[in-house]
């Protein structure tokens, strides 16, 4: 062997040392898509909505409405739809913030309040109920002589919420026969902030089914406002209420944070991903099912699959399911929740 082949021999050998195995170029897993049917899917039976948005001089009395448009199921197009009330969160007073989600639920069949109840950080805090209470009467009355997709609320209402909506959708469920509303059927709190509660939330029928969701990252309300909702909604037995953790997953690309920002359309680059679709949508579509129709209960409650899932890596891995307890847990290692 030559000196120039012994060299080449050597360079060849260091190249095969230092170049990444072939598995290194395998592309990194990618999240799951959201699911064609089902709760929180895409089998949507109505192709759009009509959005309607009612002032007032006193813009925390302010409202939008949407119904569904574009029926696309079999037969005739429904009149009546069930019913759901929108919280915002902390200055989140204008739905593009939950656009998406707002879209989905509406697409999905569901007549949709979003009451406004703050217009900035000087709205009182103890005003954003009857804000929000003021809201929702006048939007029934209005959406009653109107709208061509009227809500149902002989049914009862459905209520979903996020961060300082989580409060105020407690404290109109404690409301509801004082105030002459819909019953709850259903309330989903997403990530709920634990300030301006009612002292009892004892009007909030035992039958009601409830979620509440912590995310491991949120460190701007963590756990407070579910502990804070569990201590005061004792007399709703287990079998309706479950106190849920949501957790991030880095296994493949993009990750998924379980931050205080998912249930929004405003978070990064305004992804929606599994948490969306397996997570929230998911259990907000099972709780409106469950507790209206008495179907899907299984998406929402009872610790099954169907309810903790939250779908599959393209590689086969699934993303980390959500835990479910009847009661109060401790925080899971290693989360960065506040109140952990």
């Amino acid at each position: 062997m030559t000196r120039r082949t012994r060299i080449l021999t050597l360079i060849i050998a260091a190249i095969a040392f230092l170049a990444p195995a072939p598995a290194a170029f395998a592309a990194a897993a990618t999240p799951p898509g959201q699911p064609a049917s089902g709760p929180g899917g895409a089998g949507y039976q109505w192709s759009n909505y009509v959005v309607r948005n009612v002032t007032f001089t006193d813009r925390t009395k302010d409202y939008w409405t949407y119904e569904p448009s574009g029926w696309q199921g079999s037969g005739a197009a429904p009149t009546t739809a069930p019913l759901v009330v929108f919280l915002h969160g902390w200055l989140g007073d204008d739905p593009q913030y939950y656009q998406d989600w707002i879209s989905h639920l509406v697409r999905k069949g569901n007549v949709l309040i979003f009451p406004r109840f703050q217009t900035s950080a000087l709205t009182p805090p103890a005003n954003f109920t009857p804000n929000a209470i003021f809201s929702i009467k006048d939007a029934l009355t209005r959406l009653g002589s109107s709208a061509t997709v009227k809500p149902d609320t002989a049914r009862g209402m459905t209520l979903m919420s996020h961060s300082w909506g989580g409060p105020v959708s407690a404290n109109i469920a404690g409301r509801w026969a004082a105030e002459s509303l819909p019953q709850p059927k259903s309330i989903l709190f997403a990530e709920p902030y634990d300030r301006s509660l009612d002292s009892s939330l004892a009007g909030i029928p035992s039958t009601t089914k409830i979620d509440c969701v912590v995310g491991n990252e949120d460190t701007t309300t963590g756990r407070l406002g579910c502990d804070a909702i569990w201590d005061r909604t004792g007399h709703i037995p287990s079998s309706n209420r479950n106190y849920l953790w949501m957790f991030s997953d880095d296994h493949g690309t993009p990750v998924l944070t379980a931050d205080h920002r998912v249930p929004t359309s405003n978070n990064d680059s305004s992804v929606l991903n599994a948490l969306d679709w397996y997570g929230f949508w998911k259990l907000g579509d099972g709780l409106r099912d469950c507790g209206l129709l008495g179907t899907n209960c299984d998406y929402a409650l009872g610790n099954t699959a169907r309810q903790t899932s939250l779908g599959v890596w393209s590689d086969g891995v699934p993303v980390r399911p959500m835990t479910v307890s009847t009661s109060k847990p401790a925080c899971p290692a290693g989360t960065t929740a506040k109140g952990c």
